[in-house]
Formats: structure tokens, C-alpha cells, sequence
């Protein structure tokens, strides 16, 4: 499978509706800060296991709270 992009990351979140408009989103910053509530974390790491058919083990989750943490870690999954 080829690596996921920023851009596809950032569409399954626009996909979600967790955020108003997702290209104000700062890449660095954590999703908690900017208004991304625990839930919707949540069902964004389930979306993302499917979509790309990987598993996020709870122990992983406090490493990928931001879009390029995401990123980076389902590019190690897949």
C-alpha cells in the first residue's frame, strides 16, 4: 500500500465532521486544543482502522494526537 498523505488524513477528518473546516487545522498541534473532544478522537482512530485496516492499540494512542503524528504513525502500520 503506498503512504498515506496529510491530505488523506486530513479528508477522513473533514469525512467525520470533527472539525468545521479541516484546513485550519495545525499539523503540529495536539487535536485536544483545538477542539477535538475525546469521542471524536476516538471515532477518528476507528475510522482510521478501517479505512486503512490496522489496529491502534489504547497503549498508542497518547503518541498520535496531532495530524503528523497520525500520519507518520499509520504509514508505519500499513
Amino acid at each position: 500500500m503506498s503512504k498515506v498523505s496529510v491530505e488523506k488524513i486530513l479528508e477522513i477528518i473533514a469525512e467525520a465532521n470533527i472539525v468545521e473546516d479541516v484546513k485550519e487545522l495545525d499539523h503540529n498541534q495536539a487535536l485536544d486544543e483545538q477542539g477535538v473532544d475525546s469521542l471524536d478522537l476516538s471515532g477518528l482512530l476507528f475510522n482510521l482502522e478501517e479505512e486503512f485496516g490496522i489496529t491502534i492499540p489504547d497503549a498508542d494512542i497518547a503518541g498520535i494526537q496531532n495530524i503528523n503524528a497520525i500520519v507518520a504513525y499509520v504509514n508505519t502500520k500499513i
